[in-house]
């Protein structure tokens, strides 16, 4: 008789998924930013609206292109910081900016 594995399927919900890992692009001066976030809305309204003393301010507007959801700190900390370095910015430029038409 065959070996039967069940597995046990949870729905997760974006309410469970708490942390955002994003990249936003400013297409009039070529940046990526990365970082992570509880609050996407909130850290757009900043980065595009209200003026602030963010020195990244001035590469408005910036443009979501890319989020990832995760359930723990951590685990956005571990990717935020992957998409950060040259080999994740490199991949943001080759896999997800060209999704996008900025003209």
């Amino acid at each position: 008789m065959a070996d039967l594995t069940y597995f046990v399927v949870t729905q997760i919900t974006p309410d469970e998924m708490s942390y955002k890992v994003f990249v936003l692009y400013s297409h009039a001066h070529d940046r990526l930013f990365v970082g992570y976030t509880t609050s996407l809305t909130d850290y757009m309204i900043t980065m595009n609206v209200m003026e602030s003393n963010n020195p990244l301010f001035e590469f408005r507007p910036w443009t979501l292109i890319h989020m990832e959801l995760f359930m723990s700190e951590d685990e956005a900390m571990v990717r935020e910081g992957f998409l950060k370095q040259e080999i994740g910015q490199e991949y943001i430029r080759r896999e997800i900016l060209p999704m996008f038409d900025f003209r």
